[in-house]
């Protein structure tokens, strides 16, 4: 019984521990973050180059591993028919997004 009690707890540190550190994110780059996939959205080039600059993120970070609501960046603005920010956020990426360039 004692053994039981002690790997419960272990266990439950080990999850607690890893909720603590996937939700921990400064709060004014997540808000610089989201403006990024608003100015993806918007369609606009200089809002997405405004908004990348004043994240403090370099580009192909952004373009390779930003995250919008679930998709990646040229997925995002794809869903939202911004094509030129697809086309943009595409060419800044590692390349992976070709067959969905070829769709535009």
């Amino acid at each position: 019984m004692k053994k039981i009690l002690i790997s419960t707890i272990i266990t439950a540190g080990i999850l607690l521990a890893g909720n603590a550190q996937a939700s921990n994110i400064d709060s004014v780059v997540e808000g610089k973050l989201i403006k990024v996939c608003e100015a993806i959205k918007s369609d606009s080039l200089i809002h997405v180059n405004t908004a990348v600059r004043n994240s403090g993120i370099a580009m192909t970070l952004i373009a390779n591993s930003l995250v919008c609501n679930g998709y990646d960046p040229v997925s995002f603005a794809l869903a939202n028919d911004a094509k030129k920010t697809a086309k943009y956020m595409a060419k800044n990426s590692n390349g992976k997004h070709q067959a969905l360039l070829a769709k535009l």
